[in-house]
């Protein structure tokens, strides 16, 4: 008959056993975990995304309504505020006069230090410096949800500006 021993055929028979059930439990619950892993990863990534197109869509808002301030309407010091595409970013303008920030030439040697541009005049020849100061916001208009953007411009001044 057969002539191996008995305890050949258990070791041999040990060794052709699958995994066990705490063995397949483990593997179903690492690739559980694995899975909700990349799942959240990629949701995260869709988010940044979609904050990212909002964000290139605020910044195309802004550089469209800083070019147009101060050419279609009058610049004046104040605040003013409106709304854009039915309402989904709202936008903020402050607008200060600013001084020149270049230092006023020295007077030459017997010049008069008074006269024209002396005690804050201004001359209607020389532009006025203004900061436009825009602030949009979308959604509930948190950190993530705010563009802000700053500009200076200068302007000739009208005689109700002197």
């Amino acid at each position: 008959m057969n002539a191996v021993p008995r305890a050949s055929r258990r070791v041999a028979v040990a060794r052709q056993r699958g995994f066990t059930l705490l063995e397949v439990l483990l593997a179903f619950a690492l690739l559980a975990g694995a899975s909700v892993l990349l799942l959240s990863i990629l949701s995260n990534g869709l988010r940044d995304v979609a904050d990212a197109e909002r964000h290139g869509e605020a910044a195309l808002h802004a550089r469209s309504l800083m070019d147009n301030f101060g050419r279609m309407e009058r610049l004046r010091p104040g605040g003013r505020n409106g709304s854009l595409d039915d309402g989904r970013y709202r936008w903020a303008l402050e607008v200060q006069r600013v001084q020149d920030p270049l230092p006023a030439p020295l007077p030459t040697p017997g010049q008069a230090t008074s006269g024209p541009g002396a005690d804050g005049i201004v001359d209607a020849g020389e532009p006025v410096l203004y900061r436009l100061d825009l602030t949009l916001q979308w959604g509930e208009g948190g950190p993530k949800q705010t563009f802000r953007t700053s500009t200076l411009r200068a302007l000739y001044p009208l005689p109700e500006d002197l």
